[in-house]
């Protein structure tokens, strides 16, 4: 069997895995259970919490055992976290089932970025990873979307719960998909010892100076658009937005994010990494600000320019540190950003639920934008003092 087809098989895990039912009607489902805004941000806490503990031994597990095992092992678990999710309705419950799908989160991201890179590189393709990363984006987008529309229907109809069963089914989905990879050809790791996690680690955030500045910078803009993706939540509880004003919202919001990563190659040699990056820079923190502010319509317009950013994002990030990787270490580094991004959610997540439950959800939002805004300049700076980047184009 050929690696060609590994495309397809990933675009139906990633769609899997972004057709989330739940997005518009979660924090609805969250009120009508009884969780506080720290609540909810701890048990995302939860499920990045494992994320971030499992993010580079599954890397490691993928360089070394191989992408398709993991990819099945993270499929399993996302579908068996969904089905706790219907089944049982309290807190530690919930907090249950998100820290099992964080491991099997962790086994998904990174691990399928890496894969779609060797299958390229063994077709001889690779110079065609940032469209086809932008494509795969887009679609998990244009899924989350589609789901969104399904989700607050389903909610609408019937009950939340429904919409949970529902998402189990959906997850299932990846796991054949996942069964039918083929194993890309790569290079292989000479000598294998669990040790070996540490040194990636330390040599991808330390040791390498263009994989340190962009895996840095990567992630910080990773923990801004995560926290983003829960406090937008937060936002529509606030301003009271009723189910189908959320779906309304939310689906415009990922179409947004699907548009944009899907031409984030065309942007890319439109503007150049440069100017793009800056955008970051600018416009994820100004996005916080304004969800501080009265006006819902200012709020809104900022949150869309923040997604659209987000959109191209994803996919120029990943490509400017892949452009640093061997193929033997891939999996691994990737896993480095997502342990960042995850453990700095569990960090940033519950204290911004923290400020918005004990002072006020404009507070929060003030000081989360400064937090970003500093990071994001930071990171900048960093990216701009590289002597040589190396895109490829």
């Amino acid at each position: 069997m050929s690696v060609d087809g590994n495309i397809p098989k990933l675009y139906i895990i990633r769609c899997a895995k972004w057709f989330m039912l739940y997005m518009p009607i979660i924090g609805l489902f969250y009120a009508d259970n009884g969780l506080t805004n720290t609540e909810i941000f701890l048990i995302q806490a939860a499920y990045s919490f494992s994320s971030a503990l499992f993010a580079i031994p599954s890397g490691y597990f993928a360089d070394v055992i191989g992408r398709k095992k993991t990819l099945v092992i993270g499929t399993i678990l996302a579908s068996l976290g969904f089905l706790i999710y219907a089944s049982i309705h309290d807190f530690w419950a919930f907090f249950i089932a998100e820290a099992i799908m964080g491991v099997g989160n962790s086994c998904i991201s990174g691990t399928d970025s890496a894969m779609l890179y060797d299958s390229l590189q063994q077709s001889q393709n690779q110079e065609k990873y940032l469209k086809y990363e932008g494509r795969v984006t887009s679609l998990g987008c244009l899924a989350e979307t589609t789901a969104a529309l399904l989700g607050g229907s389903i909610a609408t109809i019937f009950t939340y719960n429904e919409v949970f069963w529902n998402q189990a089914l959906i997850a299932l989905i990846a796991v054949p998909a996942a069964l039918m990879l083929v194993e890309p050809s790569r290079g292989k790791l000479l000598h294998k010892s669990f040790h070996q996690v540490f040194d990636i680690g330390i040599y991808a955030l330390f040791k390498h100076k263009g994989l340190s500045r962009t895996t840095l910078m990567s992630s910080v803009t990773g923990i801004a658009t995560l926290t983003m993706a829960w406090t937008i939540q937060t936002y529509f509880i606030e301003q009271d937005f009723s189910e189908l004003q959320t779906t309304i919202v939310w689906v415009l919001l990922n179409l947004t994010v699907a548009l944009s990563s899907m031409f984030s190659d065309v942007l890319e040699k439109r503007f150049g990494m440069k100017p793009m990056i800056l955008m970051m820079v600018i416009f994820i923190p100004l996005g916080y600000y304004a969800l501080s502010i009265p006006s819902v319509f200012v709020a809104l317009l900022c949150a869309f320019i923040f997604y659209y950013v987000r959109g191209y994002a994803t996919p120029i990030l990943k490509k400017l540190i892949q452009n640093y990787c061997d193929s033997e270490i891939r999996a691994t580094v990737l896993s480095v950003r997502d342990l960042l991004i995850r453990l700095g959610f569990a960090i940033v997540g519950p204290f911004v639920g923290y400020l918005s439950d004990r002072y006020t959800f404009s507070f929060a939002m003030l000081v989360a934008g400064t937090l970003f805004l500093i990071s994001s300049v930071a990171g900048y700076v960093s990216y701009l003092q590289l002597k040589k980047l190396r895109v490829e184009s």
